[in-house]
């Protein structure tokens, strides 16, 4: 097998699609339970306010979701390659018309939250990074951005792009200038590290990893990136409206 993909050659006759499909009967029982309890929770809550108005428990109604909005959900980094201007790009969304959430997974955190998010979604943002796996829980035709940061082509193509357009999803990319690198404020402008990722990453995987990987964080040229959330808007909105053209680029 390739790298996150299922070689249908070798006797069984399975796709990528089938482990989609796996996902979503293994997952099924879970969100059924899940929402169940949600749902008593949000019961409770409301007997306890009703009955303690004094309560200091701040409760908050979540905002019903609006099916008529497609959906995004940005996946955040605490570490490295994060978003630095992640409120700006939210509000940006807002600003189109999508309904945003922010995802911030933990260690802890139960795999089923994570899937239930984005199998709900239309569209997925995220940083180059093991966070993109997580594209195997949306739906089939569903939208993916993955921002590249510096010297990080070919691994996120290959890692991730090439398997998430084997499932079907409309994947764009956004390759970052070395101005929306974190890297730009730590190098000489003509340094190979800005001008030639390829020449420092050819020096060997440590110096990818300990440039690239470990301390480079994103500051997005919001203007250059609306086009790519325009793009992906447009695309779910045909979709929502049956007049989907699947095509990836």
């Amino acid at each position: 097998h390739d790298e996150l993909t299922i070689d249908s050659l070798m006797g069984t006759n399975f796709t990528i699609r089938d482990f989609r499909d796996m996902l979503d009967r293994a997952y099924m029982h879970r969100i059924i339970g899940l929402i169940q309890e949600e749902e008593h929770e949000t019961q409770l809550d409301t007997n306890i306010s009703a009955f303690s108005p004094s309560a200091k428990t701040k409760i908050e109604t979540p905002e019903k979701l609006d099916v008529n909005k497609p959906k995004v959900v940005i996946i955040a980094r605490n570490d490295s390659r994060a978003i630095l201007n992640e409120a700006s790009l939210v509000k940006m969304a807002q600003g189109i018309k999508f309904q945003v959430e922010v995802l911030i997974p933990q260690k802890t955190t139960e795999a089923i939250r994570i899937y239930r998010a984005l199998n709900s979604s239309d569209v997925m943002i995220g940083v180059h990074g093991a966070a993109m796996t997580r594209f195997a829980f949306m739906r089939p035709d569903s939208a993916c951005i993955q921002i590249i940061p510096l010297g990080t082509d070919w691994a996120a193509d290959t890692y991730y792009g090439l398997p998430a357009r084997k499932l079907g999803s409309r994947w764009l990319i956004y390759k970052i200038l070395p101005q929306e690198s974190s890297l730009y404020n730590e190098y000489e402008k003509v340094d190979p590290v800005l001008t030639d990722p390829d020449s420092v990453n050819n020096r060997g995987c440590e110096f990818t990893k300990k440039i690239y990987l470990d301390r480079q964080n994103v500051k997005l040229n919001l203007r250059r990136f609306l086009k790519r959330l325009q793009r992906a808007y447009r695309y779910s909105m045909a979709k929502k409206n049956g007049h989907l053209h699947h095509q990836n680029q």
